[in-house]
C-alpha cells in the first residue's frame, strides 16, 4: 500500500525540523561554554498531537423515519507520528455514569474508519476520543436521513472539540420553525453557559437562556422557540462561564403540513472585519433555490461590503453590495438573483467586527425541498479529514472549494478498506470557486460507496471548502453540508526552561 505525504503544509513540517535543530544547537552551545548560565527559554516545538476528543450532539433514530449514524476515521500515515505507539480511537455513548457507556466504533490503526447506525428510538449523546498514533487527524461526523414526516431532510455535522465560545447565525423561531441548541459536556465537571440571542432589531430578551447548567458527561437542549419565540432570523452566542463543552444547533421547518427541510447549523467564526462564507451549491436542473445571507453585528452598527466568488471570477452584486447592520442586531439579504444558480462563496468586508451565515433552500416543484445552512469559516491551514462520504446511484459527495485571494490547489485523497487512493488534484485561479463531484466506485474490482476523504491544500494563500451530500433520487432533493476544517495534526509544546549546568561549581 502506498503511503501519503503532505498531510500538513510543507512549511509546517520544515518548521518542526528547524525548531529541533535550533534546540539541539542551543544545548551543545551551553555544554561547550563550561560555565553555568541563566536558563534561557527554548522556542516551542511543533509535534504531532497525542490526544484528541470531540463531542457529537447525539443520535436521533426513529424506525421507518430517521436513520441516524456516526462515523469516525483516522487518516493514513501522518509524517512524524510514532508508529510504535499504537494508541486507540473510540466512539462511545455519553452518560454521567461511565459504567453505562457503550462503545459504538473502535479504530485500531491509522487509516481505519468505522460507522454506527442508531437503533430505533436511540437518542444518546456521543463522544469520540483518540490517543497515540491514532490521534492526529482523528475526526467524527454525525448524519441523519429522514425520508417522511415533518422532519424530512438530510442533516450532517462534524463533531467538535470542546470550547468556551460559539456563534451560530441564521436559525429561526417563527411559526413552523423549530431550532434547538444542543449543549454537550463530555467533561467530569458541571458547565455553566450564558446564551445571548440577537434578532433583527437587536438583543432579544431571553432570561431562560442565561446560566444554563450542563451536568458532567451529559447534554442539555434549549429550544429557541421557547426562549426567544417569533423571530424570523436569529444569531446565537453561547459563552461558557464555567467549564468547557461542545455546542450545535439543529433546525426543522414545516410549511403548514408540508416538510420544509432540516439541517444542523455549522458554527461561524468569531466576529471580525473580513469574512468568507463558502459553499453555496449550484442549482441542479429541475430545482428552485433561494439563498439568504444573514449578518450579525454584536457591538456597534456595521456597514458591510458584499462580493461573490464564482467559477468565472469575483463580482460585486448590484443593489445588495452594501448592507447596513444595526447595532447588536441582524440584517438579511436575498442573494438568489445575484447568484444565478452558480456555485459560490460570499466574501464580506466590514468596518466593525461581524459574523455571518447563509440559508439555502433547494426545492423540487413536484416533491418537497430541503434546507442547508452555511457559515463564515476559517481557511484550511493543513489537511481536512471527513470520515463519512457517499457515492451511490442517488447520493453524491461534492466539495465546493474557493480561492478568494490567490491561486490555490488541493489534493483529494480517499481511503477505505485499508487502502488509499488519489481521488483528484485540482487547481483554482485566484478569485474563483470550483465544484468537485467525488465519484469513487471500485477498489480492485470491488464497489466502494462509503469512504473517508482527506483534502490537503497546496498553495501559500487561503483555500476554503465545504463538503456537501446531495441526494437527487426519488426521495430527493435531500442536501446537507458543513465547512472543511483543519484537522488536529500538530500541536505546539510549550516553552521549556532547560537547567543544563556544565563545569565546576563556584
Amino acid at each position: 500500500m502506498s503511503r501519503m505525504t503532505g498531510w500538513a503544509r510543507r512549511p509546517a513540517v520544515q518548521l518542526l525540523l528547524v525548531l529541533l535543530m535550533v534546540t539541539a544547537a542551543a544545548v551543545v552551545a551551553t555544554a561547550a561554554s563550561g560555565t553555568r548560565s541563566t536558563p534561557v527559554a527554548t522556542a516551542p516545538q511543533v509535534v504531532p498531537v497525542t490526544e484528541t476528543t470531540v463531542a457529537c450532539p447525539g443520535l436521533r433514530s426513529r424506525r421507518g423515519f430517521t436513520e441516524s449514524a456516526v462515523a469516525a476515521a483516522t487518516p493514513p500515515l501522518v509524517p512524524g507520528v510514532d508508529q510504535t505507539d499504537a494508541g486507540s480511537g473510540v466512539v462511545r455513548t455519553l452518560f454521567p455514569r461511565v459504567s453505562r457507556e457503550k462503545t459504538l466504533i473502535s479504530l485500531s490503526e491509522p487509516g481505519d474508519r468505522g460507522a454506527y447506525v442508531g437503533r430505533n428510538g436511540e437518542r444518546d449523546s456521543v463522544t469520540g476520543s483518540a490517543s497515540g498514533s491514532l490521534a492526529p487527524g482523528f475526526s467524527v461526523t454525525q448524519t441523519e436521513r429522514t425520508v417522511d414526516g415533518a422532519g424530512r431532510g438530510l442533516a450532517s455535522t462534524q463533531c467538535q472539540p470542546t470550547g468556551t465560545d460559539f456563534w451560530f447565525v441564521g436559525a429561526a423561531s417563527g411559526v413552523g420553525q423549530r431550532a434547538v441548541l444542543v449543549l454537550t459536556n463530555p467533561e467530569a465537571a458541571t458547565a455553566t453557559v450564558d446564551v445571548t440571542i440577537h434578532g433583527r432589531d437587536g438583543l432579544v430578551d431571553a432570561p431562560g437562556a442565561r446560566g444554563v447548567q450542563v451536568g458532567p458527561r451529559s447534554s442539555v437542549s434549549v429550544r429557541l422557540d421557547e426562549v426567544a419565540p417569533g423571530e424570523k432570523v436569529l444569531a446565537v452566542h453561547a459563552q461558557v462561564r464555567v467549564g468547557r463543552l461542545s455546542a450545535a444547533i439543529t433546525e426543522t421547518d414545516v410549511k403548514g403540513f408540508d416538510p420544509g427541510g432540516t439541517d444542523w447549523l455549522p458554527a461561524a467564526v468569531r466576529p471580525t472585519n473580513e469574512l468568507v462564507v463558502p459553499g453555496v451549491p449550484p442549482v441542479a436542473r429541475g430545482r428552485d433555490a433561494t439563498v439568504r445571507l444573514d449578518i450579525v453585528a454584536p457591538g456597534d452598527a456595521a456597514v458591510v461590503t458584499v462580493s461573490i466568488v464564482t467559477p468565472d471570477g469575483s463580482f460585486t452584486p448590484q443593489g445588495v453590495n452594501i448592507v447596513d447592520v444595526p447595532a447588536q442586531g441582524l440584517a438579511s439579504v436575498d442573494l438568489t438573483e445575484a447568484l444565478r444558480g452558480d456555485p459560490a462563496a460570499i466574501v464580506l468586508s466590514s468596518d466593525v467586527p461581524v459574523t455571518a451565515g447563509a440559508r439555502v433552500l433547494l426545492e423540487d416543484p413536484d416533491i418537497f425541498g430541503d434546507v442547508l445552512f452555511l457559515a463564515a469559516a476559517d481557511p484550511l491551514d493543513a489537511a481536512a479529514v471527513v470520515p463519512d462520504n457517499r457515492s451511490t446511484k442517488d447520493l453524491q459527495t461534492r466539495l465546493i472549494l474557493t480561492a478568494p485571494e490567490s491561486a490555490e490547489s488541493a489534493v483529494i485523497t480517499g481511503f477505505a478498506r485499508g487502502r488509499e487512493w488519489t481521488a483528484g488534484r485540482y487547481s483554482l485561479d485566484a478569485g474563483t470557486t470550483k465544484v468537485v463531484t467525488v465519484d469513487v466506485r471500485k477498489i480492485k474490482g470491488r464497489r466502494v460507496d462509503s469512504y473517508g476523504l482527506v483534502v490537503t491544500p497546496g498553495g501559500a494563500g487561503a483555500l476554503y471548502g465545504v463538503r456537501m451530500l446531495d441526494e437527487q433520487g426519488p426521495r430527493g432533493p435531500l442536501v446537507s453540508s458543513f465547512p472543511l476544517t483543519t484537522a488536529r495534526l500538530l500541536a505546539e509544546v510549550p516553552e521549556a526552561f532547560p537547567q543544563i549546568m556544565v563545569g565546576s561549581a563556584g
